[in-house]
Protein backbone atom coordinates (compact mmCIF):
# COMPACT_ATOMS: atom_id res chain seq x y z
CA UNK A 1 0.00 0.00 0.00
CA UNK A 2 1.41 3.37 -1.00
CA UNK A 3 0.38 6.57 0.72
CA UNK A 4 0.40 10.23 -0.17
CA UNK A 5 1.53 12.44 2.68
CA UNK A 6 -1.22 14.94 3.42
CA UNK A 7 0.06 16.90 6.40
CA UNK A 8 -1.38 15.26 9.52
CA UNK A 9 -3.00 12.33 7.68
CA UNK A 10 -2.06 10.02 4.86
CA UNK A 11 -4.27 9.14 1.91
CA UNK A 12 -3.83 5.79 0.26
CA UNK A 13 -3.11 6.06 -3.45
CA UNK A 14 -5.38 3.63 -5.27
CA UNK A 15 -3.75 1.52 -7.99
CA UNK A 16 -6.05 1.58 -10.98
CA UNK A 17 -5.86 -0.34 -14.22
CA UNK A 18 -4.26 1.60 -17.03
CA UNK A 19 -1.73 3.40 -14.84
CA UNK A 20 1.83 2.13 -14.84
CA UNK A 21 2.46 3.26 -11.29
CA UNK A 22 0.04 4.10 -8.49
CA UNK A 23 1.32 7.67 -8.19
CA UNK A 24 -0.01 8.39 -11.69
CA UNK A 25 -3.54 7.60 -10.54
CA UNK A 26 -5.77 10.53 -9.57
CA UNK A 27 -7.68 8.27 -7.18
CA UNK A 28 -6.97 8.27 -3.47
CA UNK A 29 -8.68 6.43 -0.63
CA UNK A 30 -9.53 8.30 2.55
CA UNK A 31 -11.45 7.31 5.63
CA UNK A 32 -14.57 9.28 6.49
CA UNK A 33 -12.67 10.64 9.51
CA UNK A 34 -9.81 11.88 7.28
CA UNK A 35 -12.28 13.61 5.00
CA UNK A 36 -13.92 15.34 7.96
CA UNK A 37 -10.54 16.67 9.15
CA UNK A 38 -9.48 17.74 5.65
CA UNK A 39 -12.87 18.59 4.16
CA UNK A 40 -12.02 21.94 2.52
CA UNK A 41 -8.76 20.65 1.05
CA UNK A 42 -10.44 17.46 -0.19
CA UNK A 43 -13.22 19.42 -1.90
CA UNK A 44 -10.67 21.76 -3.50
CA UNK A 45 -8.56 18.85 -4.81
CA UNK A 46 -11.61 17.08 -6.25
CA UNK A 47 -13.11 20.27 -7.72
CA UNK A 48 -9.82 21.09 -9.47
CA UNK A 49 -9.66 17.60 -10.98
CA UNK A 50 -6.49 16.85 -9.05
CA UNK A 51 -8.02 13.87 -7.23
CA UNK A 52 -10.96 11.54 -7.09
CA UNK A 53 -11.60 10.21 -3.61
CA UNK A 54 -12.88 6.84 -2.50
CA UNK A 55 -14.34 7.08 0.99
CA UNK A 56 -13.93 4.13 3.28
CA UNK A 57 -15.61 3.47 6.57
CA UNK A 58 -14.86 0.57 8.87
CA UNK A 59 -12.44 -0.77 6.24
CA UNK A 60 -15.03 -0.83 3.43
CA UNK A 61 -15.30 1.45 0.42
CA UNK A 62 -18.67 3.20 0.76
CA UNK A 63 -18.74 6.23 -1.55
CA UNK A 64 -16.77 8.33 -3.99
CA UNK A 65 -16.21 12.04 -4.37
CA UNK A 66 -15.80 13.31 -7.93
CA UNK A 67 -15.92 16.70 -9.61
CA UNK A 68 -19.26 18.08 -10.76
CA UNK A 69 -18.11 17.80 -14.38
CA UNK A 70 -17.47 14.08 -13.94
CA UNK A 71 -20.81 13.69 -12.16
CA UNK A 72 -22.78 15.26 -15.04
CA UNK A 73 -20.77 13.25 -17.57
CA UNK A 74 -21.63 10.03 -15.75
CA UNK A 75 -25.30 11.06 -15.56
CA UNK A 76 -25.35 11.48 -19.37
CA UNK A 77 -23.62 8.13 -19.91
CA UNK A 78 -26.06 6.38 -17.57
CA UNK A 79 -29.05 7.96 -19.34
CA UNK A 80 -27.72 6.87 -22.73
CA UNK A 81 -27.09 3.32 -21.50
CA UNK A 82 -30.55 3.12 -19.93
CA UNK A 83 -32.06 4.31 -23.22
CA UNK A 84 -30.09 1.67 -25.13
CA UNK A 85 -31.19 -1.03 -22.68
CA UNK A 86 -34.81 0.07 -23.08
CA UNK A 87 -34.52 0.00 -26.87
CA UNK A 88 -33.00 -3.47 -26.75
CA UNK A 89 -35.85 -4.69 -24.55
CA UNK A 90 -38.41 -3.31 -27.00
CA UNK A 91 -36.57 -4.88 -29.91
CA UNK A 92 -36.46 -8.24 -28.13
CA UNK A 93 -40.16 -8.09 -27.29
CA UNK A 94 -41.05 -7.20 -30.87
CA UNK A 95 -38.79 -9.98 -32.19
CA UNK A 96 -40.74 -12.49 -30.12
CA UNK A 97 -43.92 -11.34 -31.82
CA UNK A 98 -42.13 -11.38 -35.17
CA UNK A 99 -43.19 -7.81 -35.77
CA UNK A 100 -40.95 -5.17 -37.23
CA UNK A 101 -41.04 -1.46 -36.73
CA UNK A 102 -38.89 1.28 -38.19
CA UNK A 103 -36.43 3.04 -35.96
CA UNK A 104 -38.29 6.32 -36.51
CA UNK A 105 -41.59 4.74 -35.42
CA UNK A 106 -39.93 3.11 -32.41
CA UNK A 107 -38.44 6.42 -31.31
CA UNK A 108 -41.81 8.09 -31.77
CA UNK A 109 -43.50 5.34 -29.76
CA UNK A 110 -40.93 5.72 -26.97
CA UNK A 111 -41.12 9.52 -27.07
CA UNK A 112 -37.48 9.93 -28.08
Amino acid sequence: MQNLDNGENEMEIVKTEGYLIAEDSAIVRMTAAEVRVNFDETVDRVASGEDRVILSKDGKDVAAVISIEEFWFLERVIAELEEEIDLEAVRAARAEKEETISLADLKKELGL
